[in-house]
């Protein structure tokens, strides 16, 4: 069985110690905003007599997507001690180094993505095949 990045060498852009340091600064990141996002949601709930605030709601999907975010970010550290990282969950072949330099969170080959989105996927998000996720 073939196996992700991590095989290429360590002097490698692309190796092992290139990629987890690329994902626990975003880890980093990400943990950050997560907690001050709900920070914010608590205080404006607590601030808020009406159940519906508007921006309690807004802070809440904002701390949900982080969360999501740095969700990601974990699944991609563990796929990378897996030595899975690089590889799409789908078909088995490599992600592409440019799909992964704009997000090293990515699961799926840019075939696979659009074959499940049925275009081409923007490459800020990748999407999950049918029956994924």
């Amino acid at each position: 069985m073939r196996t992700g990045i991590a095989v290429r060498r360590a002097g490698d852009r692309h190796s092992a110690p290139h990629w987890r340091a690329v994902l626990e600064a975003r880890w980093r990141i990400r943990l950050q905003e997560v907690t001050e996002l709900s920070v914010a949601y608590h205080a404006a709930a607590a601030g808020s007599a009406a159940a519906g605030d508007p921006q309690a709601r807004q802070l809440l999907g904002r701390a949900v997507a982080a969360r999501q975010r740095l969700a990601d970010t974990e699944d991609a550290l563990g796929r990378l001690a897996a030595g899975g990282f690089g590889r799409c969950e789908q078909c088995m072949g490599p992600i592409s180094g440019k799909l992964l330099n704009a997000v090293p969170e990515s699961r799926y080959c840019a075939a696979c993505a659009c074959s499940a989105a049925g275009a081409v996927p923007a490459l800020a998000s990748t999407p999950a095949p049918a029956g994924r996720r």
